[in-house]
């Protein structure tokens, strides 16, 4: 009866399941689906006004939805990544790092909607949430989402080995979910632009209705 016993080298390099190394990984990665289903509770938010209030988003509106959907993109291909396998380092700074630029971009386009209305007596661009309107919130929400985002990237040493994604049942059931929610997010938010746009080449500054159903002659 033969045995096997592992190198003093392999028993350095491989963490035992109680491992601090593997718990921090697991939490990164649960950090990462939190941080994309939060973006699309943000976006869900934004339906919300659409569709349950009748508020039409205009161009600099759905401009920052695309940013926070490109901004959960980085952590999504993470968790994408760690089905497959034990996430790199570059791959997991990658993501992390595409989840920061898209957030900062998106700031930039909610910062200029709030300096756009800033000056009283502008009412604003449609309603508002306890006194501050969507794109404020949006401006708060992308600074927050790239701050988030930097402290996964510079705690990346604290959470390898990156394999927790193979390693957990329980991860891997909740990829499944969180991949298919960025999913059904990214197409609505396709149709709601179409929906607004209809077949012109531009959306009018302060939409009124769905130009679509109007094209349609509906």
């Amino acid at each position: 009866m033969s045995t096997t016993t592992l190198s003093p080298a392999a028993t350095a390099t491989a963490p035992a399941a109680g491992d601090p190394a593997r718990l921090s990984n697991r939490l990164g990665l649960w950090f990462a689906h939190a941080y994309v289903i939060g973006l699309c509770g943000t976006l869900a938010g934004a339906y919300f006004f659409q569709f349950g209030l009748w508020e039409y988003p205009c161009p600099m509106c759905l401009l920052q939805r695309m940013f926070f959907l490109l901004s959960a993109l980085g952590p999504a291909w993470i968790i994408a990544r760690s089905r497959k396998g034990a996430v790199t380092t570059r791959e997991w700074a990658s993501g992390w790092g595409w989840a920061i630029l898209a957030a900062v971009t998106g700031s930039t386009v909610s910062a200029a909607q709030v300096l756009m209305h800033i000056v009283p007596p502008d009412p604003g661009y449609a309603g508002a949430l306890f006194g501050l309107h969507l794109y404020t919130w949006a401006l708060i929400t992308f600074l927050a989402a790239a701050v988030a985002a930097a402290v996964a990237l510079f705690l990346t040493p604290s959470g390898e080995p990156l394999d927790a994604g193979v390693t957990s049942p329980a991860l891997r059931r909740a990829g499944v979910v969180t991949l298919a929610v960025i999913v059904v997010f990214a197409a609505s938010n396709l149709i709601a632009c179409l929906l607004l746009q209809g077949f012109h080449w531009q959306m009018p500054g302060d939409p009124t209705g769905y130009r679509f159903f109007t094209d349609l002659g509906l």
